[in-house]
C-alpha cells in the first residue's frame, strides 16, 4: 500500500510540475512582442533628403502613409524659437548669439541640428485630427483651423482647447545635414 501512495504522489507532483512549467511558458511567451511589431517597428525608420533645403523651408511630407512636418528655421526664426523655450533670455540676445555663430559654436552639434530642425507630426492633437498649418498662428509656430489651437515653433499648445503638444519622432539628422532618418514608430496616420 505504501508503494501505491509514493507512485500517487510522484505522479501528482509530477503534473503539478509540467501545469506550473507550461503556466510560466505561456505567462513569458504571451508579453513578449509580436513579430508584426517587431517588423513594424524595424520599418518605422525613414530616411529624408534635406541638403537643397533652405533655411526657412517648410514642408509636410508624407512618409509611408504618415504627415510629417520638416522645418529647417532660418535664424531669425531659431532665435524666436529659442525664446520661446527660454523666455528668460531677450529675443536680442539669441539673436546676437545665432548670428555671430556663438550658439553653434558653443553646443553640441546635435543640440544645435534640433534647434535649426524642426521635425514633427501635423496631426493636431485637439482630437479632429486635422493637418495644422505650419508658420502659422499667433506664436509663429502652428495653427490648427479645425479647433482654433495656436502652437508655438516647438509644437506647444498655446491658446486653444487642447493641453498636448504636436508629437516628435525620434529623428538623427547626419553631421553633414545632408539627411534626416525619422523614425515614424507611433505616429498617427491622416484620417
Amino acid at each position: 500500500m505504501k508503494t501505491k501512495s509514493v507512485t500517487l504522489y510522484y505522479v501528482t507532483a509530477f503534473w503539478a510540475v509540467l501545469t506550473l512549467a507550461i503556466g510560466l511558458y505561456y505567462l513569458f511567451s504571451g508579453t513578449t512582442t509580436t513579430a508584426d511589431v517587431k517588423v513594424r517597428a524595424a520599418n518605422s525608420a525613414t530616411s529624408v533628403e534635406i541638403g537643397s533645403w533652405e533655411p526657412g523651408d517648410a514642408k509636410i511630407l508624407n512618409l509611408r502613409g504618415k504627415p510629417v512636418v520638416i522645418w529647417r528655421r532660418d535664424q531669425d526664426e531659431m532665435a524666436r524659437a529659442l525664446e520661446q523655450f527660454d523666455p528668460t533670455i531677450p529675443l536680442e540676445d539669441w539673436a546676437e548669439a545665432i548670428h555671430s555663430g556663438a550658439l553653434e559654436r558653443g553646443i553640441e552639434p546635435e543640440v544645435f541640428a534640433n534647434v535649426e530642425w524642426f521635425i514633427a507630426s501635423p496631426i493636431s492633437t485637439a482630437g479632429f485630427g486635422c493637418i495644422v498649418q505650419t508658420k502659422a498662428g499667433d506664436f509663429d509656430g502652428f495653427f490648427d483651423p479645425c479647433a482654433g489651437v495656436h502652437y508655438d515653433m516647438w509644437g506647444r499648445p498655446q491658446k486653444g482647447p487642447t493641453d498636448t503638444k504636436l508629437k516628435t519622432p525620434a529623428r538623427t539628422i547626419d553631421p553633414d545635414r545632408q539627411r534626416a532618418t525619422v523614425s515614424l514608430f507611433g505616429l498617427p496616420a491622416a484620417r
